[in-house]
């Protein structure tokens, strides 16, 4: 086996070794780096012929100690996100050695704790499973990237001038400078621990559950893994292809594979229905592959040859139909609902226990917003209200498009990282100054769009996501496109955007507006406040309205909290908070 090396620096790399010669490099004056992971000769080759590791296609083996990653905004944090890892790892019964790295902390644990095999996708297997088992709750998730390199113990961390070094589980407990004065020198002839123990993590595939039985859809690259279907999607044909009953079979049959025709391949569409066939037939009640074949036969070339199509008008698909579709409201027969049309989508609401976005946890308050609503965020000129938004969006970390027509990208990647990590802009700079990327793991959650757009182009930005969010920010309505160029009517036609976009979609949208100057001048926000057309604050389902207050000093005339009201609400709860300000962080 090899692995990479990189001497002085983290850029001096593609130095390639046995993982044998390790040790040469120990009781070095600078930094060396190795490679997370073992690689075959392939590597070599495929550097001599690309100049990088970026892109690397080839497989990835377990090394002997996987290494796992701890850091914090202190060394003091560090110590103790590594003092949790090792009360989990105890839990799990799997042994470990401890390492100060010169700034944070090292843990490896054994080869022999993970059932794996060589794979290329080796380290998307390791996330997943480390993920699910809590383990990064203390490490550092983006440490197992498949070209990660990683410090040699008893070698100097320059930066610092202190050395990796191992350290006892007592040592571990000790008071941070205790360490600091450890890692002055290199410990050659410390006695390192055995590590072996019995497979904890399944690294032979994605897992499907997290510890706390919960179903592990997110990866390191914010990528979702789907094991459920989103209900937008024809939840009418998800029905009934995940349970027909024995009467409906071949009719559901005839309606999955009319609705595969036309959007896939027809071998695809085989491949589909003969693997759904396999999981509904029985030995009671077989369904043969000869009557699978006339179902898909009849979908091409029924009625006259044009094939089948079932719209949302069939019986049996609207038997299973559902108001999170986004036909729904597109269907003719809901443009006027009886009682018990109203009913079932009521019943419906309460069924899926539709969990709201709580505002109020942010102060102690109770101010739910439920998907498909509209909130309307208004205050003066330069009162943080973009901050008060990204702090509820870090605070709830839902899936989020944010349309930021402000700010460039740089500016909102570095307030993220501050209300995140509560960094100043100094600890921001050296963080990346010291190549040590990763924060966007923090973050998988968010999606920006820097380029304005006409409202009734959200939905097919939406559409290209992904995964579908849960929350929509447009940062602010009077920097969208329209149509119109009166005022009044442009923000009239946005805010009947919003509303469609927030109900056809299910999602919750955060809107800035701006104020007039009449309410600017007067101190006093209501509905009328937002600028343009009325309209804009009636269309909403709710509207905050929020004052700054400054430090009264003349040398300092930054914002020191905010009262954030509600100004309307259709619903009965109301919200009246005061939070404090430090920085770009916002807590009530």
């Amino acid at each position: 086996m090899i692995k990479e090396f990189a001497i002085g620096s983290v850029s001096n790399r593609h130095h390639f070794k046995k993982t044998t010669e390790i040790e040469s490099f120990f009781n070095v004056s600078q930094n060396m780096f190795h490679s997370l992971y073992d690689y075959d000769e392939y590597i070599i080759d495929y550097v001599r012929e690309n100049k990088k590791m970026s892109g690397y296609d080839g497989i990835l083996y377990m090394p002997d100690e996987f290494i796992l990653d701890i850091d914090g905004a202190t060394p003091e944090d560090a110590q103790q996100l590594t003092i949790g890892l090792a009360y989990l790892l105890n839990d799990l019964y799997i042994p470990f050695q401890t390492y100060f790295s010169g700034t944070g902390f090292h843990i490896n644990i054994p080869r022999s704790a993970f059932r794996w095999k060589p794979s290329k996708d080796l380290h998307l297997f390791v996330k997943a499973e480390l993920l699910a088992q809590g383990i990064f709750d203390f490490a550092d998730i983006s440490v197992t990237d498949k070209t990660r390199l990683i410090r040699i113990p008893n070698t100097l961390n320059q930066k610092s001038r202190l050395w990796k070094i191992p350290i006892t589980e007592s040592e571990l407990n000790s008071p941070i400078n205790i360490i600091q004065d450890l890692a002055k020198k290199p410990r050659m002839k410390f006695e390192l621990r055995v590590l072996e123990c019995e497979p904890v993590f399944n690294a032979l595939s994605l897992p499907k559950k997290d510890k706390k039985g919960k179903l592990n859809e997110t990866l390191t690259d914010g990528s979702i893994l789907g094991h459920k279907p989103d209900p937008y999607n024809y939840p009418c044909v998800q029905s009934l292809m995940s349970d027909p009953s024995n009467g409906e079979r071949h009719a559901s049959a005839l309606r999955i594979a009319a609705h595969l025709r036309w959007r896939y391949p027809e071998f695809i569409v085989k491949a589909i229905m003969e693997e759904w066939r396999l999981t509904i037939t029985n030995d009671t009640s077989p369904f043969t592959e000869e009557e699978m074949e006339g179902i898909i036969k009849s979908s091409y070339e029924g009625h006259n040859g044009k094939g089948n199509n079932y719209g949302c008008g069939d019986p049996l698909k609207d038997k299973y139909c559902k108001s999170t579709c986004h036909l729904y409201k597109a269907k003719k027969s809901n443009n006027i609902l009886d009682a018990k049309s109203m009913e079932k989508i009521l019943a419906e609401f309460y069924i899926r226990d539709v969990a709201p976005l709580n505002l109020g946890d942010m102060c102690n308050q109770d101010f739910p917003i439920y998907p498909g609503e509209v909130v309307i965020l208004q205050a003066p000129p330069a009162s943080m209200k973009t901050m008060f938004l990204m702090n509820i969006l870090n605070y709830y970390k839902k899936n989020c498009y944010f349309l930021e027509m402000e700010m460039s990208p740089k500016q909102i990647w570095e307030r993220f990282i501050m209300i995140e990590m509560g960094w100043s802009k100094d600890q921001i700079k050296e963080h990346y100054k010291s190549f040590r990327n990763g924060m966007d793991a923090k973050f998988s959650w968010l999606n920006v769009d820097y380029e304005s757009c006409y409202a009734g182009e959200l939905q097919k930005r939406i559409e290209q996501l992904p995964v579908r969010p849960e929350i929509v920010v447009i940062d602010h309505i009077g920097l969208m496109k329209s149509k119109s160029n009166d005022s009044n009517f442009k923000n009239e036609d946005i805010s009947q955007g919003l509303i469609d976009i927030a109900i056809k979609n299910d999602i919750i949208v955060f809107a800035v507006s701006e104020i007039t100057k009449s309410a600017f001048h007067e101190g006093n926000l209501d509905m009328a406040s937002a600028k343009g057309s009325f309209r804009l604050a009636y269309n909403a389902h709710k509207v905050l309205s929020m004052t700054p207050y400054r430090s009264q000093s003349t040398n300092d005339n930054k914002i020191k909290s905010l009262h954030v009201y509600s100004t309307k609400n259709r619903e009965q709860e109301t919200l009246d908070a005061r939070f404090n300000v430090t920085g770009v962080q916002i807590a009530a």
